[in-house]
């Protein structure tokens, strides 16, 4: 999920070389003087301007290389900056410059142009907190529209996200750069044509489960105004490190990375000053272990529950604090993907079951697979009593030990697992706990499947045996750019009608914080998107033919039920017993279905 993004950033930076047109020159007051480019968007070739590589933060040093960002000090105001080209994200495979907290602004208009200033987006990109670049989030088909696109780096993997469980090295630097990101964006974008009273916080997988984690975040209150989040969720295991297993990790990535344990002042020099690289290939390597062995490989590169350092992201379980009404209740569409788990099931297959000649053990798959996702999972079933509803549930038509056979059911275990379980149950849950308190909560399904799939990016170099369906991160393909060797190029009629509906609801969304607002004029086919409440449980599905739906935990088993259609299910379900209830791994477990 992790390893595989790299090539994908070349294939950009030559599609960006190719777009650049002529420059700009734009004064920013209090910050400095920007050299940016004029370009064109998708459809009309609309105009816009582009500023990238704009630094919002000084580089890292050694004292803080963990803590919370330094703000970028002004520029002088008789030196021109340039803000042409970009810049690498934050330190991964294939990037070692530490000087990489930077936003990517779009605008198709400037203060000289008009007085109206436009409502903001800003991005927040995936990649499992270890891997990503603002480069590769193209903006051309979002500046069709009247908002202004910034796309932010942050540190990534154990430079982001490293904890000692002390105040030098606290954890979730990561996210405070987030937010400083979010404070240089209030303060400075009206520069740029943007609206600071309106800015949406939005991202993908880890960028989705930001933007969750931003909403309970104090220091990020009142830095946004709308929330939109794809395929993610703080409520998710992966998404945020609980009891310590963050600092267990951070210190055998340490170890790893070949610095002393003890004393504690040697292991803390070791880690301000090694070279980046080398942290950062020890948690590769830490992570490839992990998943060996049937874990997830996150620890020690995600969020974590922090008990250390002066300022604290978040101190208690997400849940509760959602639940309690602690954090902001701006509107939010949260939303997944139709076959969220193939990426998921294509990386167990790749680091655990192929490596450990599992995929033809009849016996494992039988009877060992679905409690080692437990176990990964760090859920107790010490009975075996959850795997044993699980393989009901998921498998019960599938050939126990036959891989191929048992596809679907795992496509689908990978959905939901009491609701825990990465991508579509916690997202799920997030838009449930937050419409207790906010009438304003919004969630679609996205399930259209087009000629393309990020799937075959990301195991270009070692296909898993899985069809990829309507994969995790299949969505952007409509929202942004993706240079895919298609015939046609790009989108053909059939996809590009669905990225104009897209991204019509989307910016809608950032303008309105509603995506389908009464009085504004919609595209043919697009139904009017329900708010969630527990009472209807309303979403909309975004196929061929858009849909009005009620009930998502339906979907939960839908690539099993593609193959063994259920006789008249989505009349006949009990949405008590359907429903899976979300509940924390490290408490009671429970599979209500």
């Amino acid at each position: 999920m992790k390893s595989l993004l790299l090539p994908i950033v070349f294939l950009f930076a030559g599609q960006y070389l190719a777009q650049v047109s002529t420059q700009v020159i734009l004064e920013v007051p209090g910050y400095g003087v920007l050299n940016g480019t004029n370009e064109n968007s998708t459809y009309t070739e609309r105009p816009f301007y582009a500023f990238r590589s704009v630094f919002y933060a000084e580089k890292p040093t050694p004292l803080n290389r963990f803590l919370p960002p330094v703000p970028k000090a002004p520029y002088p105001m008789d030196e021109i900056q340039q803000a042409t080209n970009n810049n690498a994200g934050c330190p991964q495979l294939g990037a070692a410059n530490e000087d990489c907290l930077s936003i990517n602004i779009f605008t198709p208009q400037l203060p000289f142009e008009s007085d109206t200033l436009l409502p903001v987006m800003v991005w927040i990109h995936g990649g499992g907190f270890s891997l990503g670049h603002a480069l590769e989030y193209l903006p051309n088909r979002y500046m069709e529209h009247d908002i202004v696109l910034v796309a932010i780096q942050y540190r990534l993997g154990p430079l982001g996200f490293l904890s000692f469980d002390t105040d030098d090295v606290p954890g979730n630097a990561g996210i405070f750069d987030q937010i400083e990101a979010l404070r240089w964006v209030n303060k400075h974008i009206q520069y740029f044509g943007g609206d600071p009273s309106q800015i949406t916080i939005a991202g993908e997988s880890a960028g989705s489960a930001s933007v969750s984690l931003l909403l309970l975040a104090p220091q990020a209150r009142g830095l946004f105004q709308r929330a939109i989040g794809e395929s993610g969720s703080v409520l998710a295991e992966w998404a945020l490190d609980r009891d310590g297993r963050g600092k267990v990790a951070s210190l055998q990535i340490a170890e790893m990375a070949g610095c002393p344990l003890e004393p504690y002042q040697d292991l803390l020099t070791c880690v301000q000053n090694i070279d980046p690289l080398l942290l950062d290939r020890a948690y590769q390597d830490y992570a490839k272990t992990d998943r060996l062995n049937g874990g997830l490989g996150f620890s020690g590169s995600n969020p974590i529950i922090q008990v250390a350092g002066a300022q604290r992201i978040i101190e208690s379980d997400p849940l509760e604090l959602f639940n309690s009404g602690n954090f902001a209740t701006v509107p939010t569409m949260f939303g997944a993907n139709k076959q969220e788990g193939t990426l998921v099931l294509g990386v167990l297959y790749n680091g655990y079951l192929a490596p450990n000649n599992l995929t033809e053990d009849e016996e494992f798959l039988a009877n060992e697979l679905v409690p080692q996702l437990l176990v990964a999972l760090h859920i107790d079933d010490s009975t075996g009593e959850l795997a044993a509803q699980l393989t009901e549930k998921y498998l019960g038509t599938a050939v126990l030990g036959n891989f191929t056979s048992m596809t679907p059911g795992l496509t689908d275990v990978r959905h939901t697992m009491c609701s825990v379980l990465f991508l579509k149950g916690p997202t799920y849950e997030t838009t449930k706990v937050v419409s207790q308190h906010n009438p304003n909560a919004f969630f679609y399904s996205f399930e259209y499947e087009g000629r393309n799939s990020l799937f075959t990016y990301l195991f270009a170099k070692n296909p898993p045996p899985i069809p990829h369906g309507v994969s995790h991160a299949d969505e952007l393909i409509y929202l942004f750019i993706y240079p895919f060797p298609s015939v046609p190029p790009g989108l053909n009629n059939r996809e590009t009608e669905v990225s104009m509906k897209m991204l019509q609801v989307w910016t809608n969304f950032v303008i309105y914080g509603n995506p389908t607002p009464d009085g504004v004029p919609l595209l043919d086919g697009i139904p009017q998107f329900l708010r969630y409440s527990s009472a209807v449980e309303s979403y909309t599905a975004i196929d061929d033919v858009w849909r009005s739906e009620t009930d998502y935990t339906i979907t939960y088993t839908v690539t099993v039920d593609e193959l063994n259609p259920p006789v008249n299910k989505r009349r006949a379900s009990n949405k008590q017993s359907e429903r899976s209830k979300y509940v924390s791994s490290s408490k009671t477990n429970d599979l209500a279905y």
